[in-house]
């Protein structure tokens, strides 16, 4: 019995990236990958963007939560963040979530997660300290591919 591989690409990046200025690239992947399962992480920014992005253009979702949404968005202003998240758990292909509870060690966890089921890392990374930079760092360690948008 054969299983379906499909090509997968885990997306990592800053909050305060907004959709306008990152359309181009999420096209470009779309492009250059197509056919792939889009892996997302749910977190305000990036993660939503490239969330939307796929869901707006029936590409398939894996959206893998550090800890359950509603655990996630408690302390994000009501509005189009919080009901995009809760659209991508109704939408997505495939959910998988991390911890059951809150826990800051979730969040690396969760990238992590997201990295080891990925064929490549779409990172929309400026180079700045944090927790982009720690999955970054990681998907080198582990050998995956990252294809680097915004710095060099």
């Amino acid at each position: 019995m054969s299983e379906n591989i499909q090509f997968k690409v885990a997306f990592t990046g800053h909050r305060h990236l907004k959709f306008v200025d990152m359309e181009q690239s999420l096209i470009k992947l779309h492009s250059d990958f197509p056919g792939a399962m889009w892996i997302t992480g749910g977190a305000y920014g990036l993660d939503s963007h490239a969330a939307r992005f796929a869901l707006d253009h029936s590409i398939p979702l894996w959206l893998v939560l550090p800890f359950p949404a509603k655990i996630l968005c408690a302390k994000w202003p009501s509005g189009d963040a919080r009901d995009l998240l809760f659209r991508s758990v109704k939408d997505c292909a495939k959910l998988s979530v991390v911890s059951p509870v809150f826990s800051m060690g979730a969040y690396q966890l969760r990238n992590e997660f997201m990295v080891d089921g990925a064929d490549v890392l779409a990172a929309f990374f400026d180079g700045s300290p944090g927790g982009t930079a720690n999955c970054v760092r990681y998907a080198s360690k582990v050998g995956k591919k990252v294809v680097r948008f915004l710095g060099s």
